[in-house]
């Protein structure tokens, strides 16, 4: 199975980061997937509207105008099987 991911966050350098632990996880588990990146929740959000087919939703809580959170929130509303995991490096958002 492949699996389409996104990766959602504003800085270059964390997205970076994110992008080379999934390549360790994938090449661990031999999993294939397709992975874009998204400086913001809103840029993200105008390319979902074209294509909806997404597996996993990597998400800074923190980013511009809209946060990972309400992001999600919105795209749950029409996307039950969508998986999301929030990224952050705030340790008050942890618990």
């Amino acid at each position: 199975m492949s699996y389409r991911i996104a990766i959602c966050d504003d800085s270059p350098q964390d997205a970076q980061f994110v992008q080379s632990i999934l390549d360790r996880w994938a090449a661990v588990r031999g999993i294939t997937f397709r992975v874009e990146h998204f400086p913001s929740a809103e840029s993200f959000l105008f390319r979902y509207e074209e294509d909806k087919a997404w597996d996993i939703l990597l998400l800074d809580i923190e980013m511009g105008e809209m946060d990972g959170v309400s992001m999600a929130k919105q795209v749950r509303r029409e996307n039950e099987t969508v998986q999301f995991v929030f990224i952050t490096g705030y340790s008050d958002y942890i618990a």
